[in-house]
């Protein structure tokens, strides 16, 4: 680009000198001037013509002699970019491959050069982090910073970036948010930063992230709401006391507190707990809103506070969904809690009968166990471990007392 805005300038000027010449040619033919020039005793006289000449061409003679001198400088200077080009190429390939010491010293080479730049330092201190040595890397990033001081975002993202591949989250954040603060919706930052933010299993961090990530548009609304719910479920999950599960479930938007993934953390966290009956409210509200079978089982998961509560709700449900699989393993499981073996042998022959599950099967081998069918029961286990091995369960003994109804492919 710059040649050729030369070439036209040089254009220019050429055609302004032809013009200029023409108009005067004819004055200066007729009077072409008298200059007289004295120097001690030397006297000498030319027309203006003449003088002009002699100029243009002494001007020329000089810059030929110039350009003469610089010549060899000029073809050493070029040798060595071409050698410096090369070395890059030869540097940015080998980092291609992972052939990071052929990289470096590539890259070394080149930096040495007029081919110095902030992607050649930045590819270098990736190559010095490929061969395992932090402290090459780091000088690398500090030349960086020194020679190019107007690139420090780049070469701060860079380190940020080598350190989250070094398996320093910790580090490479207190990097991120700083250069989150200058750039708000840097695409770079904030993938890397909930990337970080994961493998730290920050997930309040993660879960305050997401509107920033959302309105920047690297994730759609749909992927934005499952990255919340599994934040908040992470929180959840790593409560460490009753107090602390509560305090997190409150501060929870109302929204993101009733998804049901959320709801499933706090309720397996209260169960563990020992305080199952905190989480009853969300899940009848979110079975209500979607019959989920993994929340019902939790549901069907308390102690003897809430249990009666429980089961009049799942005999309600079951008056509006009277075949539910589902349904029947709850309650057969809650009836079977509360030791009461008729009503839970009854929901669970319905539920192994409509739905064969190794869930439905062991319990209802626990029912049978203390009634004293030790070899139905026993077909019940089996049928059980041969439900989780992908095989179909077999047909269950018949008793005169207590007939058991529950087949496989009915």
């Amino acid at each position: 680009m710059k040649r050729r805005l030369l070439l036209v300038v040089v254009g220019i000027v050429a055609l302004c000198a032809v013009v200029a010449g023409a108009w005067l040619a004819p004055g200066l033919l007729d009077n072409p001037g008298y200059v007289l020039i004295e120097i001690g005793g030397w006297r000498v006289q030319m027309s203006f013509l003449v003088l002009a000449g002699a100029v243009v061409a002494v001007w020329l003679l000089a810059s030929l002699a110039v350009g003469l001198v610089r010549m060899p400088g000029r073809a050493v200077r070029k040798l060595r970019r071409g050698r410096d080009r090369r070395n890059l190429d030869r540097g940015l390939l080998a980092l291609a491959e992972g052939d990071w010491a052929q990289a470096e010293r590539s890259l070394a080479r080149a930096m040495r050069g007029s081919a110095a730049s902030t992607s050649g330092y930045l590819a270098a201190a990736r190559a010095a982090q490929g061969r395992s040595s932090p402290e090459r890397r780091d000088a690398y990033l500090a030349l960086a910073d020194r020679k190019f001081g107007q690139r420090h975002f780049a070469t701060a993202l860079a380190r940020a970036r080598l350190l989250a591949g070094e398996g320093e989250p910790e580090s490479a954040i207190a990097l991120l948010e700083q250069l989150h603060l200058k750039r708000p919706k840097h695409e770079g930052v904030l993938k890397l930063l909930l990337q970080c933010y994961q493998e730290s299993e920050r997930w309040r961090d993660v879960r305050l992230l997401v509107p920033a990530i959302r309105k920047a548009g690297i994730v759609t609304a749909e992927r934005a709401e499952e990255l919340t719910s599994l934040a908040a479920a992470r929180e959840l999950e790593a409560a460490q006391d009753v107090t602390e599960l509560v305090r997190l479930h409150d501060s929870l938007k109302r929204a993101v507190r009733r998804r049901a993934e959320v709801v499933a953390a706090f309720a397996l966290r209260a169960l563990e707990f020992d305080r199952a009956e905190l989480a009853e409210p969300d899940l009848r509200r979110a079975i209500d809103a979607s019959f989920d079978p993994r929340l019902l089982e939790l549901y069907a998961q308390t102690d003897a506070g809430d249990r009666a509560v429980r089961i009049r709700q799942c005999e309600k449900w079951l008056a509006g969904k009277p075949d539910d699989a589902a349904l029947h393993l709850a309650l057969g499981r809650l009836y079977l809690d509360d030791r009461k073996d008729d009503k839970a042998r009854e929901h669970l022959q319905i539920a192994a009968r409509k739905s064969p599950d190794p869930g439905a099967y062991a319990a209802l081998g626990q029912v049978l166990d203390r009634g004293g069918q030790l070899e139905s029961a026993n077909q019940c286990y089996r049928n059980a471990l041969r439900l989780e091995r992908g095989r179909a369960p077999e047909p269950l003994p018949l008793k005169t007392t207590g007939r058991v109804e529950a087949e496989s492919g009915e």
